[in-house]
Parts: C-alpha cells; structure tokens; sequence
C-alpha cells in the first residue's frame, strides 16, 4: 500500500498514476463540468453548421433581393408602357367622342333645315324660306360699333338655322339652335338671336330648338311656350 506523507508525495502519485488523476478530477469538479468540454465542441460544431446555413440563406437572399430588383425594374418599365398606352387610349377616346359630338351636332342642324317647313308650321306660320348666311352677316356687320360684343355678333350670323315665316301675312323669323341634347346655352342662344333678329329688321322673331332630347332645365322655358321644342327621333342621328 502506497503512503503519501506530503502534498508533494501526493502530486507526484498523481502525476504516475493517471486513474487517480481522472479520480480525483471528477471527485473536485464533478459530472457536469466533465462534461462540458464535450459539451462546448459540440455546440461549436452546431454553430459552425448553422453559420453555414445561414450563410447559405444569405446567398439565396442576396439572389432573391437580385431577382426582385430586376423584377421592380421591369415593372416600373411595364407600368411606364401601360401609362404611356392608357394615355394614347384616352387622347384617341377624346377624340372620337369629340368627332361624334360634332357629327350629331351637325345631323341635328341638318335636321332643323329639313324640318323648317313643319316648324313654322307647328308655331302656328306659313314657311317662306331660311336666311342665308349672307343675309345673317349683313345683318351682323349692320350692328357692328353698337353696344353688342363681336363674339355675339358671330354667334349670330353663325346660327344653326334663321326660318322667315308669315302670320296672318306679316313677316316673322323663327331663330332655330339644334344640338343632340339641348341645353340652355342652346335656348339662350335661340332667345338672343331672336331678340338681334327683332332689333335689326323690327320684326318679330320667335326662338326655337332641334334636338333628340333636352336637359330638365329647359322645361320652364319650353312648357309655357318661350321657346318652341321639335324632337326628332334618335334614329334619326342612325346613319342608314
């Protein structure tokens, strides 16, 4: 049997007898911090996996963060397209709707012409002709110098259609404003040349409009008889 006597006896058997030395090391620092070594190169070895992981997750980012970038560019290039197209759309809708307005409008004109008989007919008037365009510059160009402002002496001798009619053998005009959908720019015109028509040749003249369909304001002026209304029918406006 081994005696030690000394603490330097006791290292030294420590020292040769590498069993007493594990005996002793788990006997002062017990299991737990045996382990951790082992326990701490494991987890090293768990962290270096997961630095590889998410390394790898950031190269897929780095591909995906690439591909919407490239995505976005070409988005904003489509989206600029799209604009540019809508806006082409839009201009060329303007446009036809534009034209269509006029085309209706003049249909409506044309429609007063036609009908010029039957209006004065209808306002109680014997037809006897139109003005022409002549006759409605003359008159203007009469008036020109007065307190009348020239857009309204163009106006004038641009309306859509001047009836000369007779009542009980004296002279009448009946100033006519055609327009698909009347409204009181339209009234207000029939009503103003009528009232130039009066002033300039001390006739009376009566106002009247041509139209498929009038807005609800016209009503007042139409039911008690200010201003004589036609309707055509919209198929009318329907080329054949």
């Amino acid at each position: 049997m081994t005696t030690i006597n000394s603490q330097e006896e006791f290292l030294r058997a420590l020292s040769e007898n590498p069993e007493w030395r594990a005996a002793v090391r788990a006997q002062i620092l017990g299991e737990e911090l045996l382990q951790l070594p082992s326990e701490f190169n494991a987890f090293v070895k768990k962290m270096d996996a997961f630095i590889e992981e998410q390394k790898q997750f950031n190269l897929e980012m780095k591909g995906f963060v690439a591909e919407q970038k490239r995505f976005n560019s070409e988005m904003r290039l489509f989206n600029s397209g799209q604009r540019q197209l809508n806006e082409r759309l839009i201009d060329r809708l303007d446009r036809i709707t534009n034209d269509s307005a006029q085309f209706k409008g003049w249909l409506a004109q044309l429609a007063a012409a036609n009908h010029a008989p039957g209006i004065a007919l209808d306002m109680g008037m014997e037809y006897v002709g139109m003005m022409s365009r002549a006759e409605l510059a003359r008159l203007a160009r009469d008036a020109a110098g007065s307190d009348i402002p020239t857009s309204e002496l163009r106006s004038f001798r641009e309306a859509d259609v001047v009836i000369e009619a007779e009542l009980d053998g004296e002279t009448r005009y009946i100033a006519v404003e055609a327009s698909y959908t009347a409204d009181r720019r339209d009234t207000d015109r029939a009503l103003r040349n009528a009232a130039f028509l009066t002033r300039f040749t001390g006739i009376a003249a009566h106002a009247a409009v041509v139209s498929v369909r009038n807005d609800r304001d016209l009503d007042p002026l139409i039911v008690p008889g200010n201003v004589y209304w036609l309707p055509i029918p919209d198929s009318y406006m329907e080329p054949e």
